[in-house]
């Protein structure tokens, strides 16, 4: 970036920087509007804040408005070049790959760009002409050299194709990428034998992906060993329950049809390259490259069914909803997962604050289908998130009742409802609940946290609550709300030392937390260590906090703990007599007390 430019943001800083923050996480629309207002070095702020909350496309409209002001900047051009990639506009990041490849012809991600847009336009030699300009390192780009693989294949040259396959090794990703497009590419010219021998090496290398074992079952069936691939595919089924493509490619062997190779032409092929790294790279902190190999995968095959998946799993990840919701509904109507889409769909709704949009969404699936306990159990969530915890409590009972015989994996379920009814003041219905998901799973700290807490606090039965928590704790020690549940249960039975010691430790492991704060501060007090006491309380007020919850914590610093103590216990007592679904307190125990529905497409 020259120095001019650089110049010109440092002295504006100050003033732009608080206007940045207020255009970021606009809408295409209201950020096409702001930037049309807004001063260059405003915009190029604007630009980065937005880029930096992951608010991709709003980040792409302020840098472009940037670069409109300052052209020749060559940082600039590859950043917003970058962001546009991500942000998915294809088109016109290729316009700007063209600007950056001809000002810096070293950089590799215009020339992969460029290369991508040749292979859509089956000008395999300009493709390959794009990659020979990057520059060589010693690692091999594994994408770029499998892209020019498919070029030679898209050439007619298999032969040259293979041997570009086989310039990658070194480690094991990258040999598993190379046998497995190895296999695709002689798959195209139904060379059986080698598409068999190189797809098995990389089943060897990789048997839980799907991409793989796909590519390996398809090569195996059209080699008449249907059996065997039957077999490959149950074998990940067993693992991946939630994936009907592998379901459907099951029965459709087990029927006698014929299953196509996983890729027949290049553009296929170098659409499964690009898609299988943007789902390596399907994590928050490498967002940005995965968002662009999915953008340039979807670029070759915009139906690409499992690259809308991560894609849209991604951009939830990242926490654009808004985005993830319109990936979702990019995929064909007819796809596997469909049911699965309608219900992250809905979860996204909820999560961008549109919770009665998802709600009726749920509703609707549910309606259509009463025993899709995924959708049940997601509604019920939104219901419990609502605080109305009586209709919840009916909506988990439904969601129980689809699910049949009680299994391990149905703890979630019981729990839930158990959470719901103890909210809604309903601790007769709760308990049985909680029970049972103990039993059912004896091993999740949460269960066993939340109902040993309760049995503690209610002084039902202390002792063996104690004992769940200390469980609890043995299985997550390091999880500072279940330490602090073991320190404040010492507390309430007055077991002061200890209590001291397991709350010390818990604010150690949370310190942003004004819940342990304030727990600590009450156990200072009662060992008379009141100065020690008002200081953490002071410091729990200085953290996030509700509202409603630092009136009693400003009484103890000026009136002491006991008065407040016999209040709210008196309160607590009163609100228990009372069942009430709104409003109602929840017990001690942190943010997992949902049940959770699973994500659609196990692609990995």
């Amino acid at each position: 970036m020259r120095r001019d430019f650089l110049f010109g943001l440092v002295c504006a800083a100050l003033v732009a920087n608080s206007a940045s923050a207020a255009l970021a996480n606009t809408d295409a629309t209201e950020a096409t509007k702001q930037a049309s207002m807004t001063s260059p070095v405003g915009n190029y702020l604007a630009g980065r804040t937005a880029a930096d909350l992951r608010d991709l496309t709003s980040a792409s409209v302020y840098l472009r408005a940037a670069l409109r002001a300052d052209p020749k900047d060559q940082e600039l051009l590859d950043r917003t070049f970058r962001t546009v990639l991500a942000a998915g506009d294809v088109e016109q990041a290729m316009s700007l790959a063209e600007r950056v490849g001809s000002t810096d012809p070293n950089n590799r991600l215009a020339r992969l760009a460029l290369a991508i847009k040749a292979i859509k336009g089956k000008q395999f030699v300009a493709a390959r002409t794009q990659l020979g300009q990057s520059p060589k390192g010693p690692i091999p780009d594994v994408v770029a050299t499998l892209v020019s693989a498919w070029a030679w294949q898209g050439s007619g040259d298999v032969s040259r194709a293979l041997k570009t396959a086989d310039t990658l090794s070194g480690n094991e990703l990258a040999e598993m990428f190379r046998d497995l497009h190895a296999g695709l590419i002689a798959g195209t010219t139904n060379n059986k034998a080698e598409a068999e021998r190189r797809l098995a090496s990389a089943y060897k290398l990789n048997d839980s992906s799907f991409v793989v074992v796909d590519a390996y079952a398809r090569a195996l069936a059209n080699d008449g060993k249907t059996k065997e691939a039957i077999e490959v595919y149950k074998t990940l089924a067993q693992r991946m329950t939630r994936n009907e493509r592998l379901a459907n490619s099951i029965a459709a062997l087990e029927k006698g049809e014929k299953l196509p190779p996983a890729a027949q032409n290049a553009r296929d092929g170098v659409t499964e390259a690009l898609f299988g790294f943007g789902q390596l790279a399907n994590r928050g902190e490498s967002a940005e490259i995965g968002l662009i190999y999915l953008n340039l995968a979807l670029y070759l095959e915009p139906d690409h069914e499992f690259a809308l998946l991560t894609l849209a799993d991604l951009l939830e990840t990242i926490g654009q909803h808004d985005e993830a919701i319109a990936a979702y509904e990019r995929i064909p109507q007819n796809s596997a997962f469909k049911d699965d889409i309608g219900i992250r769909i809905a979860a996204n709704l909820a999560m961008a604050d549109r919770t009665s949009d998802a709600e009726a969404k749920l509703r609707d699936i549910v309606s259509k289908n009463p025993k899709d306990v995924d959708a049940i159990v997601a509604l019920a969530n939104i219901l419990h998130r609502q605080k109305s915890y009586v209709e919840a409590a009916k909506i988990f009972t439904q969601a129980i009742d689809a699910s049949g015989e009680p299994k391990k994996s149905d703890w979630s379920l019981y729990f839930a409802r158990g959470v719901a009814y103890d909210a809604a003041k309903d601790w007769k219905n709760a308990e049985p609940d909680l029970i049972q998901a103990a039993k059912l799973d004896p091993e999740q700290p949460v269960v066993l946290n939340y109902l040993g807490y309760s049995w503690v606090d209610r002084s039902v039965s202390p002792e063996k609550g104690l004992d769940l928590i200390r469980k609890a704790v043995e299985l997550r020690p390091n999880d500072g709300d279940i330490v602090d549940s073991l320190g404040w249960a010492y507390y309430k039975l007055a077991r002061y030392d200890d209590a001291t010691e397991e709350l010390e430790r818990a604010v150690e492991l949370k310190p942003q937390s004004w819940e342990i704060n304030d727990h600590l501060g009450d156990v200072y007090w009662k060992t008379d260590r009141k100065l020690e006491a008002k200081f953490q309380w002071l410091h729990a007020l200085t953290l996030e906090i509700d509202d409603d919850k630092r009136g009693p914590i400003e009484r103890k610093i000026t009136e002491g703990l006991e008065p407040v103590e016999r209040e709210m216990e008196a309160r607590k007592a009163a609100e228990r007599a009372q069942p009430s679904q709104q409003d109602a307190p929840r017990p001690k125990t942190d943010d997992r007390a949902e049940a959770t529905p699973g994500k659609p497409a196990e692609a990995n």
